[in-house]
């Protein structure tokens, strides 16, 4: 069995595309699939079948079908945006797409067509503040939430209507940081009411616990993702993954150029285990379906390095490394057919 997998390259007008081997966790080289822009975040449906992507040097969301045999894409839609978005997410029915916007300060919902293609404009688009970095709905699809990195380092709490699309500010509609962490990536615990943010100014994690009922969070522990001592000069963090069995939680941190391993307690506290080495400036890093690999994306380097990780101890052990395109960052994942 294998997977497809994408790689963003923010500096360069392709995907670079892997078939990955799910015993092995190996990465066969396919041949570049080009774009007609450099691409960045990207969402998926559940099957596999679509795709979308911002196209951030061309000022698109485009949209694709996806060949789950060849791996290849065929466009079946394009629509403008001025500013590219940094993250996208459907919501949890796959009629909405979601996206936040660093430098405008919002964020915006796209209908979802039957055909996979996206409403010409959004249906709806919110303000918040400078710096939004992220979306995502919970479990229940009625709450999503925006990390916002400093100044802004926040959090804004929405709900939101499975039914129309529409986010509404929740009371409140944010929370902050006792100091200026700068919320940028989060993970919710897959089986608690529990969610994760890393914190790109403060290179740390957030434990919240979260309210499944108002969907509102509130913090219980901050903890650090460099060892004490680190000189904090040009250091920040990235991207948070946690394990399907919601015992292990990993952060990428640039500029210490380390994947932070935490365990995390029953009672949602974590604890620092170990920090892997990677890829000079490890700006997005993904687990595979299986959880039993882990590929970090080195944004300095143009290359991706793999990781098997231990099912018992979560430890992660480098198997290889492989070149990519310039500055990357995004990784996907969709099953061979």
């Amino acid at each position: 069995m294998a997977y497809h997998v994408y790689i963003s390259n923010a500096g360069s007008q392709f995907f670079s595309h892997f078939l990955m081997d799910e015993e092995s966790g190996a990465l066969a080289a396919q041949p570049d699939i080009q774009l007609p822009g450099s691409p960045g975040a990207v969402a998926t449906n559940p099957e596999g079948t679509k795709l979308w992507v911002a196209l951030r040097s061309a000022g698109i969301l485009a949209s694709y079908a996806v060949d789950r045999g060849s791996g290849q894409l065929s466009t079946i839609g394009q629509v403008s945006q001025e500013e590219g978005p940094p993250y996208l997410a459907t919501d949890n029915t796959v009629s909405y797409l979601l996206s936040s916007y660093y430098g405008g300060g919002t964020v915006a919902v796209h209908r979802i067509n039957d055909d996979g293609t996206l409403s010409d404009g959004p249906i709806q688009t919110l303000d918040t503040d400078g710096h939004a970095h992220s979306i995502q709905t919970d479990r229940s699809n009625r709450f999503a939430f925006v990390p916002h990195t400093n100044p802004a380092n926040a959090i804004f709490q929405f709900r939101f209507d499975e039914s129309t699309g529409m986010l509404e500010p929740n009371d409140p509609p944010k929370i902050q940081p006792a100091t200026e962490e700068g919320p940028r990536h989060f993970a919710f615990h897959p089986h608690k009411d529990l969610l994760y943010s890393i914190n790109e100014n403060g290179c740390t994690v957030s434990a919240h616990h979260f309210d499944p009922d108002n969907g509102t969070l509130e913090s219980f522990q901050v903890i650090p993702t460099q060892p004490e001592g680190t000189d904090m000069e040009g250091k920040s963090t990235a991207e948070i993954k946690i394990t399907p069995d919601g015992k292990h939680l990993y952060g990428s941190n640039r500029g210490h150029d380390t994947l932070a391993h935490f365990t995390i307690g029953d009672d949602g506290t974590l604890d620092i285990v170990d920090y892997y080495p990677t890829e000079a400036v490890p700006r997005f890093f993904e687990l595979d379906p299986s959880a039993r690999f882990a590929y970090s994306a080195g944004q300095n380097t143009g290359k991706l390095a793999a990781y098997a990780i231990d099912a018992g101890s979560g430890a992660l052990t480098r198997i290889a490394t492989y070149d990519v395109g310039e500055s990357p960052l995004w990784i996907t994942f969709i099953k061979q057919a």
